[in-house]
């Protein structure tokens, strides 16, 4: 499928250091196997772990007469690993499409270098998946992430 990204949102995947090609995959890989979350807007978020690093593409698709493509919103990464889901306690706007259940805030257990947390995600409760938004990526986890590798060293 072809991923289709404005400017600003080609600058934004650079200074995050994606390659296109992962984002591509990321997309790629989603649309195949259905893993990915669907909100009420039709907008998709899709992960995939590549290299140890969790890439995520946040896109909407774009049908046509002859063919689709995915326009790209915005690409993130962490390197947490996301581990199995510990409760899931809020409602969202999101579904998971892979087992078409209702997605709910909750908390997963995440790892890094050897240090295990519990922390915030979108979760199906059902087949257990689990996805990072992009303030909480971009963000929080990018700070626990250089102070746990802080600690190591």
């Amino acid at each position: 499928m072809d991923v289709k990204m404005s400017d600003a949102v080609k600058e934004t995947v650079g200074k995050r250091g994606l390659k296109d090609a992962d984002v591509q995959e990321v997309i790629s890989n989603a649309e195949s196997t259905k893993k990915k979350a669907v909100n009420k807007n039709g907008r998709i978020l899709a992960k995939k772990v590549i290299n140890k690093v969790t890439i995520y593409a946040d896109y909407n698709i774009e049908r046509g007469i002859l063919k689709s493509h995915a326009n790209l919103n915005s690409a993130f990464s962490h390197r947490m690993a996301l581990g199995k889901v510990v409760n899931a306690t809020g409602d969202s706007d999101w579904t998971c499409a892979s087992c078409n259940e209702p997605a709910k805030q909750g908390t997963v257990e995440m790892s890094y270098i050897g240090v295990s947390r519990n922390g915030p995600a979108i979760v199906c409760p059902k087949c257990g998946d689990a996805w990072t938004e992009e303030y909480l990526a971009t963000k929080t986890i990018a700070v626990a992430e250089g102070l746990f590798e802080k600690k190591k060293a």
